[in-house]
């Protein structure tokens, strides 16, 4: 019989096993038990990713790929770099939104959300200025201007 997991048990957990337990439940797809323990995982408020950097496959990155490809994410790119701005300022308060505990320096999701903001406006006919610092209310310190 599977274990029955609680906020409790997820709270003493390290990181590492919070994200191999969530990647787990995400491997046993639409099995009831297996649903109800990701959305436990999701709605914990605790991180649940690797505290290495992110893969290209992690859900994390996926994720944010689909938040910069968005509308919403597209014309938060572009309104920050026509306000003189890291284009990322404009998307991090996205990915703060999205990813809550997720997004940080314990995981560096912040170097994957630049560059995919860099490729979303390379894609765009931006060209790649100088990197600045982001305003105190991103959790990216720094990111490229685009012209």
């Amino acid at each position: 019989m599977a274990k029955t997991w609680t906020l409790a048990d997820l709270r003493l957990l390290p990181v590492n096993d919070r994200a191999a337990l969530y990647r787990n439940a995400c491997r046993l797809g639409d099995k009831p038990d297996a649903l109800a323990l990701k959305a436990l995982i999701e709605e914990a408020g605790l991180p649940f990713s690797e505290s290495a950097c992110l893969t290209n496959d992690d859900p994390l990155t996926l994720l944010m790929h689909d938040i910069v490809h968005s509308k919403d994410g597209r014309e938060a790119a572009i309104a920050a770099a026509k306000a003189g701005l890291p284009a990322l300022a404009g998307v991090d308060p996205l990915m703060q939104a999205a990813l809550g505990v997720d997004y940080g320096a314990h995981n560096f999701a912040t170097n994957p959300a630049g560059t995919l903001v860099g490729e979303l406006m390379s894609s765009l006919g931006y060209r790649k200025g100088a990197p600045k610092p982001l305003p105190p209310h991103c959790v990216a310190r720094s990111g490229l201007m685009w012209e």
